[in-house]
């Protein structure tokens, strides 16, 4: 017998088998039925999914904060909320002092201005700007923004302590009957509110 024949006969088998054993109707329904009946999830299945979902929620909230602080940082620098900017540096071995003043606030500020110059001005402010080169200190009792070199913030404290200032410090500074700073110091956080 050779593998045409075989096929042959294999088929013939088949199609003689497929008739006996044909479904009824009534089977055929049966077995459809049974196929589109949803099965029922076990309890195991439903609570991996939950977890899973609360993790998924819990990574987005994470990134999302992070998101939140990288956009919005502790301290941001607006210039709209100072009515002038100081500007303390050493040039050639000599303090130098300037002044940029917001155009409306410029005959009441050289009032004020004139009026503190008279006197030893003792305040106190926060870092909310570090630089390699400038600090910027906002002035928490007049609307001041002060802005510091690195080099005359070293020069005015002691040692290499100033490094240690991070944004957000509150300092204490004195400025002589000049204006010019003579004096700069970290304040104990414990001891000091923040700017209001």
């Amino acid at each position: 017998m050779n593998d045409e024949q075989l096929d042959k006969l294999l088929k013939e088998e088949f199609d003689a088998q497929k008739r006996q054993n044909k479904l009824s109707k009534k089977q055929l329904a049966q077995f459809k039925t049974a196929c589109k009946k949803p099965k029922d999830k076990s309890p195991w299945a439903t609570m991996q999914w939950v977890c899973a979902s609360i993790g998924a929620i819990f990574l987005a909230h994470l990134l999302y904060s992070e998101y939140d602080k990288t956009v919005h940082p502790l301290h941001t620098l607006n210039l709209n909320d100072y009515q002038q900017v100081e500007i303390h540096t050493i040039k050639n071995g000599q303090y130098s002092l300037s002044r940029v003043t917001a155009k409306q606030h410029l005959d009441d500020s050289l009032a004020k201005d004139t009026q503190t110059l008279k006197q030893l001005y003792s305040g106190r402010g926060q870092l909310i700007e570090k630089h390699t080169n400038t600090w910027v200190i906002a002035d928490c009792q007049q609307q001041t923004l002060l802005e510091v070199s690195a080099q005359l913030v070293a020069q005015l404290t002691k040692h290499n302590a100033f490094e240690e200032n991070k944004v957000g410090t509150m300092v204490a500074f004195e400025k002589n009957f000049k204006g010019q700073l003579v004096s700069l110091a970290a304040l104990d956080i414990g001891k000091v509110q923040q700017c209001g």
